[in-house]
């Protein structure tokens, strides 16, 4: 998988072969073969690998949430920014999420479970928030946590436009001190609907 990370940047994901992931890594074709059975495998263990980690991350915000909610949502939102497979970066996940778009509907509904993971640990964050009293219970959690989800997309977008557009490297971070100080205004104005 980091050969063939390591490959997906360089080269971009149509481009890299099996046989070059295979070379890069010091594996026969044969063996690549036996453990994934496409590119696409690979692009799939990669995004799963990534939402492992993030998962257990956030699982750790939810299970003990700062008291405030903005803080609680902007930490939850950071930790999945901050936590990443190491082999990864910018150049990575913008040949994944092209390739997701293209020709890759593994891919593709690989990122929408992504997506859809994100949503449901911002719904059990809202749902801990709401059961200790620091957001008001009768709120709407379910489309909270969904335009919750659809903005952590849009920060990683942004990151990833950033690429594209030259105006950043392949590993900068996704939230620069401008961008944490965007996202607490952001949830700021969100959360109010969501207070008692």
């Amino acid at each position: 998988m980091v050969a063939a990370a390591r490959l997906f940047q360089e080269q971009g994901f149509n481009a890299a072969s099996m046989e070059d992931i295979a070379a890069a890594a010091e594996l026969s074709v044969g063996t690549v073969y036996n453990y994934f059975k496409s590119k696409a495998e690979i692009g799939l263990a990669i995004y799963q690998a990534d939402r492992d980690l993030v998962q257990g991350a956030t699982d750790k915000v939810i299970a003990n949430p700062p008291a405030d909610p903005v803080d609680a949502i902007c930490r939850m939102m950071e930790t999945d920014f901050e936590t990443e497979v190491g082999y990864l970066d910018r150049a990575v996940w913008s040949a994944l999420f092209g390739a997701s778009f293209t020709d890759q509907s593994s891919l593709s509904n690989a990122f929408v479970s992504d997506e859809l993971m994100r949503v449901d640990q911002f719904r059990k964050l809202l749902q801990v928030l709401a059961a200790k009293g620091k957001i008001d219970a009768a709120a709407d959690l379910d489309a909270a946590a969904e335009m919750l989800g659809a903005l952590n997309l849009w920060y990683f977008m942004r990151w990833l436009a950033g690429l594209q557009s030259g105006t950043g490297d392949a590993a900068h971070a996704i939230l620069s001190a401008e961008g944490r100080a965007a996202l607490k205004r952001h949830i700021t104005q969100l959360t109010r609907g969501l207070l008692a």
